[in-house]
């Protein structure tokens, strides 16, 4: 049977780099690749340039290999701008997989930001931590802290709701599109009037889902009196819910009584039996005597049931409280 060589290289890192070495210890993976471009693009004005300038380094931490921590060795190159009207007089190539400045990769960033949804910042920066990932939480909130928002004015739809930053102490006011739900503002406060001057700019928006809060309402309703009002489906499903008890609570009975599974209309009489008989055998295992219990020479063995006898401190203490009343 004959084997195809795949490039894993191409399909993990592009055609641009050239994986040469591979380092691994025993909590991390180094993973070195070259940079086979000749040609790289100013950011600034566009043009291309083949005039190389330097090379550069850049260590990124990559998506984790066999739950160890992964890095990628990255050799670039640096060009000089072709054109002299331009301010970058020098730039560093694009990578395909991590933007300028940054220490991660894309996929990684990815990975970190969708666990960091459901968990907090600390949560999440330690079941990363297992997975192979360094990162601390005040970095994932610097992660997400950078993430552009795209204020369209020309948007129609969008759904409004309170979140908390520090749940008791500090709030905001967060704005999606309701189309394909990506985060359009994030508002300080949850009151009325950060969100007017916010809908003054929006003047398009046709359709407003919203919470039961009385302060959203009371914007919408000023600044866009044409504006439809609509609950949002987590208020919906609370709402059903909320009435479905209701009617369970006054409808259905405290108690259902089944019996060979049909439904008892009347409370059964409760029927006192014995669950061991006096006289079965289970109780004989036990040797069960009553009789008086006797001491080596066969003499009965009575019980003082009275109190213990004081000691005499106590009977002094007693004495003196005595004489103390009289």
């Amino acid at each position: 049977m004959k084997y195809t060589e795949i490039n894993i290289n191409k399909k993990l890192y592009g055609e641009e780099y050239m994986a040469y070495d591979w380092r691994e210890t025993e909590r991390e993976i180094h993973i070195y690749l070259k940079s086979q471009t000749h040609i790289g693009e100013c950011p600034k004005c566009g043009v291309k340039s083949q005039n190389y300038h330097a090379t550069c380094k850049r260590i990124i931490q990559s998506v984790p290999i066999r739950m160890k921590t992964t890095y990628l060795q990255i050799t670039a190159y640096k060009y000089k701008c072709m054109n002299n009207e331009c301010s970058q007089k020098v730039f560093m190539e694009k990578l395909s997989f991590a933007p300028a400045r940054r220490i991660r990769t894309t996929e990684l960033e990815s990975i970190i930001l969708a666990l960091s949804i459901f968990m907090s910042n600390e949560g999440a920066s330690k079941v990363l931590k297992l997975m192979g990932v360094k990162i601390s939480g005040d970095t994932i909130k610097r992660i997400y802290d950078k993430i552009p928002l795209e204020n369209d004015t020309d948007i129609e739809e969008v759904g409004i709701d309170e979140v908390a930053i520090r749940k008791g102490q500090k709030y905001a006011t967060a704005i999606y599109d309701l189309n394909d739900h990506h985060l359009v503002a994030l508002l300080d406060g949850k009151d009325a009037d950060t969100l007017k001057e916010w809908l003054k700019n929006h003047t398009k928006i046709k359709t407003v889902a919203r919470d039961r809060a009385s302060a959203y309402a009371i914007a919408i309703n000023e600044i866009l009196p044409e504006c439809m009002q609509v609950a949002d489906r987590f208020h919906l499903i609370a709402n059903l819910i909320g009435r479905m008890r209701e009617i369970f609570k006054y409808e259905l009975p405290n108690e259902i009584l089944v019996k060979d599974g049909k439904i008892l209309n009347v409370i059964p009489e409760k029927l006192k039996v014995l669950k061991t008989a006096p006289d079965s055998e289970e109780l004989r295992k036990y040797h069960y005597d009553n009789e008086i219990p006797q001491d080596k020479d066969e003499n009965p063995i009575t019980y003082d049931r009275g109190l213990h006898v004081r000691s005499e401190q106590y009977r002094k203490q007693a004495e003196s409280r005595k004489k103390n009343k009289n």
